[in-house]
């Protein structure tokens, strides 16, 4: 365990602070008030409450892995992946939010905003119909070509396990929909007319969407085209979307399987605690959802094995 330096001195010597060293009021603690040792003591507290909160992290995912390898070795068995080291497979964050019919007025007003981006990005290029020239030197512009190539479809078992904690954002921002998103759209399709932005953006909104979430966030992720999404919907990863992609490199062609599980699921030690979603993806991209699997109950000392 961590502890705060300890300072030693014999009886009668002047308390000093562990910071420079000079004598300090012994009423002070053992940090002298001059700012440059205050500043040294927030970067310290600051530095500590970093490191609690990375171990407290560690110690989650730890329990985690270990509480969730049966079901995911379930899971893998029932795509036809005997053992667990024989197929991607990860962790995700999990959230548990109805689906429902896209309410009228959100989708009028999510229109209202797509209109108005639409509308800025002809307006700023010329004013009238004429489609702006791809840019020569636009760091953006090259970093969304290298998000948008396709990707293996198992690595949307993580946000189909999640179910888009991330997309919760994009409820507000309108699914960061801006007029330079329609630009770019416009420098890779110079057909493009407004009523066609229009037409297929609208397209792409699912039948039910997620409650509170992005107007494209649906049953199994975004239903939105990788290319036609936002720039930080397409370069943004989570960090176990990103672990999950290491997986796949490493056993490509194999399929994914992944535990959706709250942060909240180590306070709940009993078998078939409601926190867990599964989603397995075979070879072959057929995209299912476990719910018969369970929760096994928390205990010290789970076995890793994969058999």
């Amino acid at each position: 365990m961590h502890r705060a330096p300890v300072t030693f001195r014999h009886p009668g010597q002047p308390i000093r602070c562990r910071m420079c060293h000079r004598p300090v009021p012994t009423d002070t603690g053992d940090v002298c008030d001059r700012p440059t040792c205050q500043t040294r003591l927030r970067v310290e507290a600051a530095s500590e409450i970093s490191r609690q909160k990375r171990q407290r992290d560690e110690d989650w995912l730890e329990v985690s892995k270990r509480r969730t390898r049966s079901v995911l070795r379930q899971a893998a068995k029932e795509i036809g992946v005997p053992r667990l080291d024989g197929i991607a497979h990860g962790l995700a964050p999990y959230i548990d939010l109805r689906q429902t019919r896209l309410p009228e007025d959100r989708r009028a007003e999510f229109l209202a905003h797509l209109i108005t981006v639409i509308d800025e990005s002809f307006a700023k290029a010329d004013g009238v119909t004429t489609a702006p020239q791809p840019p020569e030197d636009d760091p953006e512009y090259a970093e969304r070509l290298a998000h948008e190539p396709p990707e293996p479809m198992a690595l949307n078992a993580s946000c189909i396990a999640c179910q888009g904690d991330c997309c919760m954002q994009g409820a507000s921002a309108m699914a960061f929909l801006k007029e330079e998103t329609i630009t770019c759209q416009r420098w890779k399709d110079p057909s493009l007319t407004r009523d066609d932005l229009i037409e297929l953006y609208l397209s792409y909104l699912p039948e039910t969407s997620t409650i509170g979430s992005c107007v494209y966030h649906g049953p199994q992720g975004c239903t939105l085209d990788r290319p036609w999404r936002a720039n930080i919907c397409n370069s943004f990863q989570c960090g176990f979307r990103r672990t999950l992609a290491e997986a796949i490199e490493k056993r490509p062609g194999t399929g994914a399987v992944v535990a959706g599980l709250s942060r909240t699921h180590v306070n709940d030690p009993s078998a078939g605690a409601p926190y867990l979603r599964v989603v397995s993806v075979s070879p072959d991209d057929t995209v299912t959802v476990l719910d018969h699997l369970k929760l096994p109950a928390l205990r010290k000392g789970m076995p890793e094995r994969d058999d």
